[in-house]
């Protein structure tokens, strides 16, 4: 859907800037992990860039804080206010109200990469490529595979801008020998595909690997959620505390693993029982997937050059649950920013959530707006912000929320929900689960 966008500039990008986003990366694990010499590539970015500890908005729900990471807007702005309208209709691309940094720098004659990142679909034009969130899809690992709308067929239309995209993505999804070999194989057996997320986020860092070199980009975004799916459901395994207190009385964990399975939703892990051997590997799970993540890291910062900045940033963090400590992983709400490259002053800082796009427009040369909550982190960086521009809302009369059909692949997308517990079966947000997904 072509947006009109309010695109004042007052001079062209001087930088590049490449954002992973790695939704639910937690701090204490990626330092546990360093700190026993793993995650060689986040152990350089920590070392050679800036460490943020990011404050996020709550409710902590991805939909709300990707777009706000992307515009620098708060919800009730940009749009976005959680998974659904509360009308049983989900939130897309086409709700959202505002300019994000690749619709202003796509406006400015630069060219984007934008690969997998909620809220694009539909994708809308840009200079560049974009690949949606709604490309590949998946399913929640804790949705019941025997269900029966799991394996309808996706609507592919508007997943991809250009629409010729598509056809070249298509032979990018890793296959089947390159899953059996890859460390991760064992979840991806223990869950399926595409139940477990580790092909769709292999998919959309090989579509930004294929694209990037040749776009010429000055912006590129990838969005990847693995981390979070599987430290929903594993997080507590890979705590300490909690795997003294599992093997002291494996037969309390049992009976909270059963009483939280759910209809519509695939058994706990290990409801029928843990031992040694498999509470051993429940707590690989989350390192297993955070080496993996740590090789993208590799993998992306190898393709960029010395005047691009590489950003990684998470929406959120992850804990022990209070009131499930012993099979559930809950928000926490300090968030990653990581940084090196271009412009990178080294050390510790921290910041909010809303100074994200706008450090991220100065960074590329480009105005940020004087209504934007956030600010230019010149402590961080060494920028100079370019003078703002009144605001980034979009120039449209009226937005109706949940002005796309999305027909088949909406309605797997509300299955998904319903299962996670964000919705309800008649597609209303759930506020005691959906609202934040944090128990206190």
């Amino acid at each position: 859907m072509l947006l009109t966008l309010l695109l004042a500039c007052s001079s062209a990008p001087t930088g590049k800037v490449v954002v992973l986003g790695l939704d639910g990366l937690e701090y204490t694990m990626l330092d546990r992990l360093i700190g026993a010499g793993e995650l060689p590539h986040l152990a350089r970015l920590m070392k050679e860039g800036v460490r943020g500890e990011m404050e996020v908005t709550t409710p902590i729900m991805s939909p709300i804080l990707w777009t706000t990471i992307a515009s620098g807007y708060p919800a009730e702005v940009h749009g976005i206010g959680g998974w659904t309208t509360g009308r049983g209709h989900s939130f897309s691309g086409a709700d959202v109200q505002v300019s994000r940094v690749w619709d202003v720098t796509s406006g400015s004659d630069a060219a984007v990469v934008v690969s997998g990142w909620l809220m694009t679909w539909p994708a809308s034009p840009v200079n560049g490529f974009m690949l949606s969130e709604r490309f590949v899809w998946s399913y929640p690992m804790n949705k019941d595979p025997d269900e029966k709308s799991v394996g309808v067929a996706v609507d592919r239309a508007a997943t991809t801008f250009p629409d010729s995209l598509a056809a070249r993505a298509e032979p990018l999804r890793p296959d089947d020998a390159w899953v059996a070999a890859h460390p991760l194989a064992y979840q991806v057996k223990e869950y399926g595909a595409p139940f477990h997320p580790l092909l769709r986020d292999e998919t959309h860092v090989r579509v930004f690997e294929s694209l990037w070199p040749e776009a010429g980009g000055r912006f590129g975004g990838i969005y990847l959620n693995g981390a979070d799916q599987v430290s929903h459901l594993y997080w507590a395994y890979s705590d300490p505390g909690v795997q003294d207190a599992i093997r002291k009385d494996p037969a309390a964990h049992t009976a909270a693993a059963q009483a939280a399975s759910k209809p519509g939703r695939r058994a706990l892990p290990y409801a029928d029982g843990i031992d040694v051997e498999q509470l051993e590997q429940a707590g690989r799970y989350v390192p297993d997937y955070y080496r993996y993540l740590d090789t993208v890291v590799g993998r992306v910062w190898s393709l960029l050059d010395a005047d691009t900045t590489l950003v990684v940033v998470s929406d959120h963090g992850f804990r022990v649950s209070s009131a499930q400590p012993l099979i559930n992983g809950s928000h926490n709400d300090t968030a990653v920013f990581l940084a090196a490259g271009r412009a990178v002053k080294p050390g510790k800082i921290k910041l909010h959530i809303y100074d994200v796009a706008p450090t991220l427009y100065a960074l590329l040369g480009l105005p940020a707006a004087s209504d934007m909550p956030g600010q230019v982190r010149t402590d961080a960086f060494d920028v100079t912000p370019v003078a703002p521009v009144p605001t980034r809302r979009l120039e449209r009369v009226a937005i109706e929320s949940g002005a796309a059909d999305g027909g088949l692949a909406d309605q797997q997308l509300r299955d998904q929900l319903e299962a996670l517990g964000y919705i309800d079966e008649e597609g209303l947000p759930n506020a005691s689960i959906g609202g934040s997904r944090r128990q206190e």
